[in-house]
């Protein structure tokens, strides 16, 4: 291995632990709490060090929010190839998504906040990937599809966001776990499409 390999290797690493540092900060204080003071704190290293990596926090939760919409395109790609039919293809996503939230709620979190300090670019791409399912759906109506996204995203992630900030008090009286509750709406949205045809 040689010099550069190495230097490559540990940069990256000095990286990965700055992101660690800030998504560790969030979950238990809040993105607002995270500063590059505490994130140098956290890694033990200085904040110029921090700063040789990103310019800002903003910078940093720019990335991280990069980060997560690549994880959620490449699981549209791999669902892609699985699903046979539209609303397969959008059951198995929302199903993704939900289990993206779980694992990882506080990068959901800064990726579906009003205030994130970064532009839709990323989101757009994301819901741009499976316009062609709603296009399909839709009967190539360009409006409806337009609707049906925007029913979509707003069902999502609204869904995801109340139950797991909402999780029933006693489980054991509950008859349905929170993913199954979401899997229902999810699934009594896609059954309702052909409601909105004409």
């Amino acid at each position: 291995m040689s010099h550069l390999d190495r230097k490559i290797r540990e940069k990256e690493a000095v990286k990965n632990s700055i992101f660690c540092a800030a998504r560790k900060i969030a979950s238990k204080e809040g993105w607002s709490a995270v500063t590059i003071r505490k994130i140098a704190d956290a890694i033990e290293y200085t904040p110029p060090i921090v700063y040789e990596y990103f310019d800002s926090k903003e910078d940093l939760f720019k990335e991280l929010v990069y980060l997560g919409f690549k994880i959620i395109r490449d699981s549209i790609e791999n669902i892609k190839k699985q699903a046979t039919a539209p609303k397969e293809f959008l059951s198995l996503l929302a199903l993704g998504q939900w289990d993206f939230a779980s694992n990882n709620p506080d990068l959901y979190q800064l990726m579906f906040s009003i205030e994130r300090p970064v532009p839709n670019q990323e989101m757009t791409e994301t819901f741009l990937a499976i316009k062609g399912a709603f296009l399909e759906l839709a009967n190539n109506d360009e409006e409806l599809t337009l609707e049906l996204m925007i029913n979509w995203a707003c069902m999502v992630n609204g869904s995801i966001s109340f139950i797991m900030q909402n999780p029933p008090p006693n489980r054991k009286k509950i008859p349905w776990a929170p993913r199954d509750l979401y899997f229902k709406i999810i699934n009594r949205f896609l059954n309702s499409i052909k409601t909105f045809l004409p």
